[in-house]
C-alpha cells in the first residue's frame, strides 16, 4: 500500500490489496442503508422499470428488504441525492425512477478531483484522451444515416440559438451525440461528466468562446464521423478541444492550474 498527498494536504491510498468482496482492502464495510440502495438498484434493473415508473409504496418495501424505516429512508435519499430516483411529495407520491443524469456523476467526480487536488489542466488532458478516439470509433460505424439523423437536432440546435446557456446546452448535446453512438455505456458517462465540468465549471464562468468557432468546429467533426473518416475525426476531435484549452488558457490563465471544485 502507498500513500500520496494531495495539493490539499489530504492522503490518497493506493492499494492494489482486495479483500475476497473485491472492495479495497482498505474501505469500511457498508452501512445498511447503502446495502439497502444496491438492493433497490438491483430490484429496478432486474424488473426492468423504466423511468418515471413508481417504486414500491414504504410498507411493501420496509417488508421485502427487512430494514428499519430510519434505513429505507436513507436508502432512499441516497438515490435521490445521486439523481437516480425522484421523490414525489404529496398523495399517490412516493420514490419514481429518474432518467440517468451524467451531471450527478460529474459532481460526484469533481469531489473526488477537489480532495485529490487535480487541477482543470488535467481536466482537459484527461477529455483530451477520452473523446478523440471515441470519435473515430464513432466513425467507423457503417450506418451513414443513422449518424446523419443523430447529429441533425444538435446541429440545428446550435445554429438557431444565440442565448449563452442554450449555446452551452448545444455544445453539450453535440458531444452527447457522440458518446450515445459510441456503443459503450462506460465511455458514454464518463464523457458527458467531464463535458458537463469543462462546461459548468470553466467556459460558464468566463469570457463566451464565438459560438461560430464552436458551430464551426462542431459541423466538422460531425462531417468526418458521418463521411467514415476514423483518423480525422479523431484529429479534429483533438484540435477542437486544444482550441477550447487555449482559448480558456488565453482569457483565464490562472484558472487552467486551479484545483477542480466540488459543486
Amino acid at each position: 500500500m502507498t500513500t500520496q498527498f494531495t495539493t490539499s494536504g489530504l492522503p490518497v491510498i493506493y492499494d492494489p490489496g482486495m479483500n475476497h468482496s473485491g472492495a479495497p482492502a482498505s474501505a469500511r464495510p457498508p452501512k445498511a442503508s447503502e446495502i439497502t440502495a444496491t438492493r433497490i438498484v438491483n430490484d429496478i434493473v432486474d424488473q426492468g422499470l423504466q423511468v418515471n415508473d413508481k417504486l414500491p409504496g414504504e410498507a411493501e418495501m420496509l417488508a421485502a428488504y427487512g430494514v428499519s424505516r430510519e434505513t429505507l429512508r436513507e436508502a432512499l435519499r441516497i438515490l435521490e441525492v445521486q439523481g437516480l430516483i425522484a421523490i414525489k411529495r404529496g398523495p399517490g407520491g412516493g420514490p419514481i425512477v429518474s432518467a440517468l443524469n451524467s451531471y450527478y456523476l460529474a459532481r460526484t467526480a469533481t469531489m473526488y478531483f477537489m480532495l485529490a487536488g487535480a487541477t482543470y489542466n488535467e481536466l482537459f488532458e484527461a477529455w483530451a484522451v477520452l473523446e478523440p478516439p471515441m470519435s473515430a470509433k464513432v466513425a467507423r460505424i457503417s450506418d451513414t444515416q443513422m449518424k446523419k439523423e443523430a447529429f441533425a437536432a444538435a446541429e440545428m440546435s446550435a445554429e438557431l440559438s444565440s442565448d449563452r446557456d442554450e449555446i452551452f446546452s448545444a455544445a453539450n448535446n453535440f458531444h452527447a451525440v457522440i458518446a450515445q453512438m459510441s456503443g459503450s455505456r462506460v465511455l458514454m458517462l464518463l464523457t458527458q461528466a467531464v463535458n458537463h465540468i469543462v462546461v459548468d465549471h470553466v467556459l460558464a464562468s468566463g469570457e463566451m468562446m464565438p459560438s461560430s468557432t464552436i458551430s464551426h468546429s462542431h459541423a466538422d467533426i460531425a462531417h468526418a464521423i458521418i463521411s467514415g473518416w476514423p483518423r480525422r475525426a479523431e484529429s479534429l476531435m483533438r484540435d477542437h478541444i486544444e482550441e477550447v484549452r487555449d482559448f480558456v488558457r488565453d482569457r483565464q490563465p490562472e484558472r487552467m492550474d486551479d484545483v477542480i471544485q466540488w459543486r
